[in-house]
């Protein structure tokens, strides 16, 4: 049968404590009541067998001695009824029943009645026995049965009595402490009303001190307690508002649960990392299978398990089936929570939204393996460009044009030896990583022009295409010519420095001016011949085209050179044609220059002149070849000379014409007397 739990309240268990109390004191008394009632009539009920035992002895002795067994029958009747026996039986010495009163003689006889215990036991009748001696001879026995139901009524009447007295005394003294404890309750009632107030968040009334001492002292630590609880309760209320507020509005996920694993709290951030509400979750039969991915489930059990053991561990990673079926990452922190007695209240779980991260972490393997296959491809390149450049750098050892490469920050990055030797830099002063402005203030004193080739490398910074061939002269007497260039990048319009590129053009320089020597100027007087003045007719007549001014011409023709020549030889018309172009080419300024177009022929350009000018400039030809003097083989030899005069726009359009018209003048001098200068003329005249 199913335990009846006791009543709970302070009433009923006084009054059951009551009545337990006054039940046991009550069944004590009844017992001893009973008991003594028993022994009473148990003396009583002795008492009467040993009566009984005598009279039977007195009567039926004879019958016995005398053997008369049947005679004996109406004194056992009348015996019978004057005792009270229930039965009487003779028996002889051998304990076989002759006769029997009151009983069926074929039924046999009860066993004799120990004591009285067995009659309360159960028995209602006591079966005795007793000898009927005559002197020393037992000539027989009397067997008797005393009715005991008087006992048993007595007795039972005895516990009945106490029975009724022992309820009366129950139901009187649960009465007395009904009204005793009423009271104390009543005031108890209202203490545990006011406990509920305060631990339902309420304002409980104020108890009232009157009464017993106990009582008023109760009321007044009841209110006291209240009090204080009440500011406990409001403390902690403010605390708990802020404490939820900070854990709701927490960007992680936080949870709480309880020691058995079930979910008791979780905050709304759960909605935003799965989908799920925090009800959803509370309501979950199985939150692992509800939110974890299917191939982390059993990690994220078993790791469970441990957390529920006692451990703590951080940054868990697994992944959780958000409510549209997608994935996210999320890194699991948790740690076990007690209270202030340290009894343990369960785990505070903590999730942070980590697939930001993760994505990161993939893309971050996908460079990595991508700049190991970089990496890999660029040894490989980077093999072959070292073989290359140690190609390109023999090849451009063995150039005898000086090769440099800059960076963008315009330091050296390469420079061969033809450079090391070009500059005069000992090839163990290396120069990779000198920056260009160093190497410059290194060079400055070769350099005849230092400022004026600053000048050329500021403009060739300034430019994005190949420069032109810049030619410039160094202290010892070399002429160097520099070309540079910008290296271009893989993007279109991106620069990764530029290339100089520095060549000893000395000897180039002195073949090019001996050739143009001998392509422009006479070998033997060393004045421009006919090839440079028909140049330089054509470039003057532009010039002064474009100027819109004169230019002038003279034709000279020797007079007396053939006499000389023939005369002396060809080696004094040689130094006479030397002197005549050294002493007249003195008298030449910076816009005039002189020529040697002929035998003994020769012409004079100059820019911007007018006929005065140009007549000035024929009186003073003609005065410094007729002052000069000769001796060959000691005989003095003298020349004068014929100068046609010709301007041009004026009696000329273009150099032929002009070159024409002085010839015409020169002519008409020489047909007028020699020794003289004349202007063309339509109509000449002297």
């Amino acid at each position: 049968m199913p335990t009846v739990r006791p009543p709970r309240s302070l009433f009923a268990r006084f009054a059951l404590l009551t009545g337990l109390l006054l039940a046991l004191l009550g069944a004590l008394l009844t017992w001893f009541s009973a008991r003594s009632t028993e022994q009473a009539l148990l003396a009583r009920a002795q008492q009467q067998a040993q009566h009984v035992g005598v009279a039977l002895q007195a009567s039926l002795v004879p019958h016995a001695v005398a053997g008369t067994w049947q005679d004996a029958v109406p004194a056992m009747q009348r015996l019978r009824a004057q005792l009270g026996l229930s039965y009487l039986a003779l028996q002889d010495g051998g304990r076989r029943t002759l006769v029997t009163v009151g009983r069926d003689g074929a039924i046999p006889l009860p066993p004799v009645t120990g004591d009285m215990a067995q009659v309360l036991a159960g028995d209602v009748v006591f079966h005795g026995v007793a000898a009927l001696d005559q002197g020393t001879e037992t000539a027989g026995f009397v067997r008797y049965g005393v009715s005991l139901e008087h006992v048993h009524a007595a007795r039972a009447q005895a516990i009945r009595t106490g029975i009724a007295v022992t309820g009366a005394v129950i139901l009187l003294g649960m009465a007395v402490t009904m009204v005793a404890v009423l009271g104390i309750t009543r005031r108890l009632r209202r203490v545990g009303g006011m406990l509920a107030a305060v631990a339902g968040g309420n304002r409980p009334p104020k108890l009232p001190a009157r009464g017993a001492a106990e009582i008023a002292d109760l009321s007044r630590a009841a209110n006291e307690a209240a009090r204080v609880i009440d500011e406990r309760f409001a403390a902690l209320a403010v605390r708990e508002a802020r404490f939820y507020a900070v854990a709701e509005c927490a960007y992680h996920v936080e949870a709480w649960f309880n020691p058995q694993g079930r979910l008791v709290w979780i905050n709304r951030s759960i909605e935003r990392v799965t989908g799920y509400s925090p009800l959803e979750c509370v309501l979950a039969g199985n939150l692992i299978e509800m939110l974890v991915c299917q191939k982390d489930r059993a990690y994220a059990e078993e790791e469970g398990r441990k957390a529920l053991a006692g451990t703590s561990g951080d940054n868990l990673e697994l992944r959780l089936q958000r409510k549209d079926g997608s994935l996210v990452w999320v890194a699991v922190s948790w740690h076990g929570i007690h209270d202030a007695k340290g009894r343990y209240l369960g785990l505070r779980v903590s999730l942070d939204d980590i697939q930001a991260r993760k994505e990161a972490e993939m893309r971050l393997l996908e460079t990595v393996a991508e700049l190991r296959r970089a990496q890999g491809q660029r040894e490989f390149y980077l093999v072959r460009a070292n073989e290359e450049r140690a190609r390109l750098g023999a090849l451009l050892d063995v150039m005898k044009v000086g090769v440099m490469f800059s960076d963008r920050n315009r330091r050296v990055l390469f420079c061969n030896k033809a450079l090391y030797r070009i500059w005069g830099v000992p090839e163990r002063a290396t120069l990779t990583g000198v920056r260009e402005e160093t190497l410059l203030e290194r060079t400055a004193p070769l350099r005849a022009a230092d400022a004026a080739y600053r000048q050329h490398v500021a403009e060739v910074l300034g430019q994005t295409e190949t420069t032109a061939p810049h030619e410039f002269a160094l202290t010892d007497g070399r002429v160097l010519r520099d070309v540079s260039t910008l290296v271009p990048g893989e993007a279109v319009g991106e620069f990764i420095g530029r290339v100089w590129i520095y060549e000893d053009i000395t000897d180039q320089k002195r073949i090019a001016d001996r050739l143009i020597q001998l392509a422009e100027r006479d070998p033997l007087t060393n004045l421009y011949n006919r090839r440079r003045f028909q140049e330089e007719l054509e470039r003057m007549l532009a010039d002064a085209a474009r100027r819109e001014v004169q230019l002038g011409l003279l034709v000279v023709d020797l007079d007396g050179f053939k006499p000389i020549n023939d005369h002396f030889g060809h080696q004094a018309g040689d130094t006479v044609l030397i002197t005549l172009a050294e002493q007249v080419g003195a008298t030449v300024r910076r816009n005039e220059m002189f020529f040697r177009i002929g035998g003994d022929e020769f012409a004079l350009l100059a820019t911007d002149s007018s006929e005065e000018e140009m007549v000035g400039l024929a009186r003073r030809i003609l005065s410094k070849i007729t002052n000069l003097r000769f001796e060959f083989a000691g005989e003095q030899a003298r020349l004068t000379a014929s100068v046609g005069i010709a301007l041009y726009p004026v009696h000329g359009r273009d150099g032929r014409e002009l070159l024409e018209h002085g010839d015409q003048a020169m002519y008409r001098a020489k047909t007028s007397g020699k020794n003289r200068w004349q202007v063309w003329r339509a109509r000449s005249a002297a």
